[in-house]
């Protein structure tokens, strides 16, 4: 009975020896190799940065000065042509000293404009006054300085 139960155990052991997996590296066997991609990063969406609205020139600023009776000039430069005889005076009114008179077609170079009709000139380097009425604008470039 021994013999028995001992080839009973040895066919069992057997059995389980097949029923485990063993393999000996038969045909059958397939390796897979799988590669592990990582995840990529998430690129950053770069920030919309709105472009500045252009700030505006300024406007120049006049520039207003008055004369020794309270009129104001403005500040302009250009020329103006005579088209009379023309009387130049010290401040904007008739009743303003007389500096001189120059003839008609006379180019002069004007500094400003008053408030009252008068245009401001200078006139071999004096500062004069005459009458807007009695000039036309003319070009700068044959003024008399």
């Amino acid at each position: 009975m021994k013999k028995y139960g001992l080839l009973i155990m040895l066919l069992g052991l057997l059995f389980c020896v097949q029923g485990c997996g063993f393999d000996d590296g038969g045909e059958d066997l397939t390796v897979t190799i799988i590669k592990a991609t990582p995840t990529p990063e998430p690129t950053p969406t770069p920030e919309v940065v709105a472009t500045p609205e252009p700030t505006p020139t300024p406007e120049p600023v006049a520039v207003v000065e008055q004369t020794a009776s309270g009129v104001n000039i403005t500040k302009v430069d250009g020329a103006y042509s005579a088209t009379v005889d023309l009387n130049l005076r010290a401040d904007c009114s008739t009743e303003a000293e007389l500096l001189g008179s120059v003839p008609s077609g006379t180019v002069l170079t004007s500094t400003g404009t008053s408030d009252n009709g008068w245009i401001q000139l200078s006139y071999n380097g004096t500062v004069c006054y005459a009458m807007a009425d009695y000039l036309t604008p003319a070009d700068p470039a044959a003024a008399v300085q």
